[in-house]
């Protein structure tokens, strides 16, 4: 294929994959976990910095790119499904690649990008933590293989130092799937022919160079460093234990997949674990052949391609189970595994027909377009069932109410089309009076709830010093020893900001389990009794109620 119709097939694969994500990003709204990265995007661009303005476990890549969608298209609904859309035509492209390295042909690795164009961001629409994690670990592996097999010696420097620093953004979005991905990418380097230590060591040299530039960074910025340990570390690892009996035993595994696969209705990903498998099982096989032997030998291709297929069903497999996701959001990269195996099907066909056994060549390479077509279907269903109808954000998608509700939303959420879960009692109309109320408002803001966008739509500093309301895991429990250090941070803060309105949304999402209670404004108690002293005028504007302190 000709360079500049190789550069259309790539540029027409980014534009399918961009305009996928941008058709579905709008779809529904989720105020606890869709309100995370717009928030922390306009902190960043409001001059916060995270661990040390604000806390949060994870995702500070994402709300870097965020304020930088922000600067460059303002503050609005658009600019944040734009960032979405733009990673899942990243994704679409980086999956094409990985397949293209593995040696399948432009034509079968073009289909199972297009079908993970339907998978990777469309399932929760906008950017996420988990998704970006995603992303940056998928950019490592298929530069860990570029280290491998680029077609230059400096192509192939490159790429082995790039792996430490895209790996260090993944950790950095979500530790879980990242972690994962580490171990792979090493044991990609260890495939290197003749080379091995070589690509090793600049691998490491990669990892190196990303840890000191961060320790930098984080010098620079100032970042505080006990907030750090607790946020990012401590917190989150508190929690994950609690997870781990969500983990399932190898023992196990199998069922869960099953379960998983049943859930979802899709048949490929049963399809490339039982190939994979016996790619893999074959291999000693293989090996113990007799060299005189004419029998046939699958290339360690085949085998490699096979490997990958299995880690990229695992890795989304133990997301799944770790982070208690629902399922559909969880297999970003089913269709990446399918055309992993679709790979290790060429080569084995490739293997087969060299050594002139054409007629059992004809098995592997018939797969090819049953895989394709096979992925085709489950992307229309997993898309019918999941993406369409935004299940994964609790959300039964209306398309009637979003177009009737678009003429009431805040002007900066006019891309957004309406449909909420049913624990959601505001309306559009009862966002736009709030954002036009708190426009009008001097002093800073305080939202005690979800719906963190409200920040950003007013202009006003966000001023909770956690980036969403999770007890256990973005602060400490109400009855965690930590907790008092962490509301005279609140305090501290809305002195600083002059805060002058608190907004009350009527329920929060998560609640705080570990003290077996809702939060609300009584949970912070040095935050109640601040309020009860500075006499609050309360209004409510739909289900939101507002209380307006006296000035200090």
């Amino acid at each position: 294929m000709g360079r500049w119709l190789e550069l259309a097939r790539r540029g027409a694969l980014f534009a399918a994959g961009t305009a996928i994500g941008l058709h579905f990003a709008p779809q529904g709204f989720l105020p606890v976990d869709q309100s995370i990265c717009f928030d922390g995007g306009w902190r960043i661009l409001c001059g916060q910095v995270p661990l040390r303005d604000y806390a949060a476990p994870n995702g500070f890549p994402v709300h870097a790119l965020q304020a930088l969608f922000f600067a460059m298209f303002g503050v609005n609904w658009l600019a944040y499904c734009l960032h979405a859309a733009l990673a899942n035509g990243a994704a679409t492209l980086l999956v094409d690649r990985l397949l293209s390295l593995l040696g399948l042909e432009r034509r079968w690795s073009s289909v199972f990008a297009l079908c993970t164009a339907f998978a990777f961001t469309p399932p929760f629409g906008v950017p996420y933590m988990e998704t970006h994690a995603f992303l940056f670990s998928l950019a490592a592996l298929d530069a860990a293989l570029v280290a491998v097999r680029g077609e230059s010696e400096r192509a192939r420097l490159v790429a082995a130092l790039v792996v430490g620093p895209l790996l260090a953004l993944a950790f950095l979005s979500k530790q879980i799937p990242s972690v994962f991905f580490l171990p792979a990418v090493l044991l990609v380097g260890l495939c290197a022919p003749g080379e091995r230590a070589r690509t090793l060591l600049r691998m490491l040299a990669g990892f190196a160079g990303a840890a000191g530039a961060l320790l930098i960074l984080a010098g620079v910025l100032g970042i505080d460093w006990q907030l750090a340990q607790l946020h990012v570390f401590d917190l989150p690892a508190e929690e994950g234990a609690k997870r781990l009996a969500f983990v399932p035993t190898l023992a196990s595994l199998g069922a869960r997949f099953a379960e998983t696969r049943a859930e979802l209705g899709l048949l490929t990903p049963a399809v490339a674990l039982a190939g994979s498998l016996l790619f893999l099982l074959s291999l000693p096989l293989w090996r113990l052949r007799p060299r005189a032997s004419n029998a046939p030998r699958a290339p360690l291709a085949a085998h490699a391609s096979a490997a990958l297929s299995l880690f990229l069903l695992f890795a989304c497999l133990m997301f799944i189970a770790w982070t208690s996701n629902q399922k559909a959001i969880g297999v970003p990269l089913v269709f990446a595994s399918v055309g992993c195996f679709a790979a290790a099907c060429r080569a084995a066909a490739l293997a087969l027909a060299e050594r002139g056994h054409r007629r059992s060549a004809r098995i592997p390479a018939l797969l090819l377009p049953f895989l394709a077509v096979a992925s085709s279907y489950d992307a229309a269903h997993f898309t019918r069932e999941f993406v369409a109808t935004r299940a994964v954000n609790d959300v039964a998608f209306d398309a009637e109410l979003a177009e009737r509700s678009r003429a009431e939303l805040p002007p900066a959420l006019s891309f957004l089309r309406w449909s909420v879960p049913k624990l959601v009692a505001y309306t559009p109309a009862d966002l736009a009076a709030l954002v036009a109320y708190l426009r009008e408002r001097e002093g800073g803001l305080l939202v005690l709830g979800d719906c963190s966008p409200l920040y950003g739509l007013a202009g006003k500093d966000s001023t909770f010093p956690a980036l969403w309301f999770h007890p256990a895991l973005t602060f400490p429990s109400t009855v965690d020893p930590r907790f008092p250090a962490f509301e005279s941070r609140l305090l501290a803060n809305l002195e600083r900001h002059d805060v002058r309105t608190l907004v009350l949304e009527p329920r929060i999402w998560v609640g705080d389990l570990p003290a077996g209670r809702l939060l609300a404004l009584d949970a912070f108690p040095r935050l109640q009794s601040l309020v009860d002293a500075r006499a609050p005028t309360e209004r409510t504007i739909g289900p939101f109620r507002i209380l307006e302190l006296t000035p200090r």
